[in-house]
């Protein structure tokens, strides 16, 4: 604690103009190369000797020196033409971040340290591949109020929260597409200024508007879940959420239960229907089902929709369409009622059925044109199966409460 009060108070008194600073080591090629190798997060100033312009933007990068410091940015500067070349530099002075050894150039004014701390600093530079950023107070408050979506975990060095993190780290790769910015604090003063209790603690940020997770923190599936079907509970207005098509796959894989309103934008008769389905937004929310709207072609033809507006829903990533009125908002929830209630057999067109055979892993499709014959069928096979067949092919048997079918005894 006493190290970051000093820090602080250096970082503040540099701000003020007191010309205090840090220095930014100076390492030949190989060191680079051996630093590129062990820094996730590497600054490098390349520069040649006898240049003046040089000099200026090494007084800049130390005054900023310490702030980049604190972002778990290593600084350095380096003349060595070979090293220079091997990273694409032709000019000097020049800046780069390195992120787990790939490049990012600096192209704007070097002697702008507001610009250079803004590089450094941003979202884009200090996201880490493969890693959940970690953050300090300064930084998430910048991210909560420039992002809409941010997730944030409290920790503490204990076991408990080292677990909970190797989880996280699978999470966060929805969280990409999903446009969340999940990221991890150890602050314990912030802890007691939000009341957080016991750590480690998941916070949600939807709109700079937070919100407790209270469930496992080991369930990686209902963590993403959580995030997901809390999307729009910060919005002050009471709209489906209109998402992306990277974000839509990443919702159709990770939630149970989900609707989606494909739709053209240019529609005359869009603004109508949507007024209608958004009566029953509240009331999908609180029955667990995630609703959402698109309008990109690309995603239509990817679900194998051919007719907009359509209305899909996806259970278990298996998709049901809606073949009634869009206006009838009363029909629409009752629909999506009985689909969430009942573990019925879905029936799906030809261009989903091609989906679905594409990415499922194991699917079972019945084609049939007399439908009763074939439900009749199968549960005979499935009263054999259940009486006769070995115990490792009762796993296969449906559940009890398969609506339609026939029950034999």
């Amino acid at each position: 604690m006493i190290r970051l009060a000093l820090l602080g108070l250096l970082a503040c008194m540099a701000s003020m103009g007191e010309g205090l600073g840090v220095e930014v080591e100076d390492v030949t090629g190989r060191q680079l190369e051996a630093a590129l190798e062990t820094e996730n997060l590497l600054g490098v100033m390349f520069y040649s000797k006898n240049c003046k312009t040089c000099d200026r933007v090494l007084s800049v990068l130390e005054r900023v020196g310490e702030e980049v410091a604190t972002n778990g940015i290593t600084l350095v500067r380096v003349n060595d033409k070979k090293a220079a070349k091997t990273h694409a530099i032709r000019n000097f002075p020049a800046l780069s971040l390195f992120k787990m050894g790939e490049a990012l150039h600096y192209e704007g004014d070097l002697t702008d340290a507001d610009a250079i701390l803004d590089f450094l600093s941003s979202p884009e530079a200090l996201d880490v591949p493969g890693q959940i950023e970690d953050v300090t107070a300064s930084q998430l408050e910048v991210l909560v109020q420039h992002q809409n979506f941010v997730a944030v975990f409290f920790y503490t060095g204990n076991k408990e929260s080292s677990e909970v993190l190797n989880g996280l780290e699978k999470v966060d790769d929805y969280c990409d597409k999903l446009e969340i910015s999940l990221v991890k604090i150890n602050d314990l003063e912030l802890v007691t200024e939000y009341n957080l209790g016991e750590l480690p603690a998941l916070v949600y940020y939807r709109h700079s508007i937070p919100i407790l997770y209270e469930g496992d923190l080991t369930a990686e599936d209902d963590i993403l879940e959580w995030l997901i079907q809390n999307r729009s509970s910060g919005d002050e207005d009471d709209v489906i959420e209109e998402v992306e098509f990277k974000s839509l796959e990443a919702m159709v894989s990770a939630v149970e239960n989900i609707a989606v309103l494909f739709y053209n934008a240019k529609s005359t008769k869009m603004d109508q229907i949507l007024e209608s389905v958004e009566t029953i937004d509240d009331d999908c929310d609180t029955r667990g089902v995630h609703f959402v709207k698109i309008s990109d072609p690309a995603a239509a033809y990817h679900y194998g929709i051919s007719t907009l507006p359509t209305l899909v829903y996806f259970k278990n990533s298996v998709p049901n369409l809606f073949d009634g009125e869009l206006l009838d908002d009363e029909g629409v929830l009752q629909w999506l009622l009985t689909h969430l209630e009942s573990a019925e057999i879905e029936e799906v067109s030809n261009s989903m059925l091609g989906r679905l055979i594409r990415d499922s892993r194991n699917i079972v499709v019945i084609f049939c044109k007399y439908i009763a014959y074939a439900i009749i069928a199968l549960t005979h096979t499935c009263y054999l199966i259940k009486n006769y067949a070995p115990d490792e092919l009762k796993k296969f048997l449906p559940p009890q409460n398969v609506r339609g079918m026939a029950s034999e005894t």
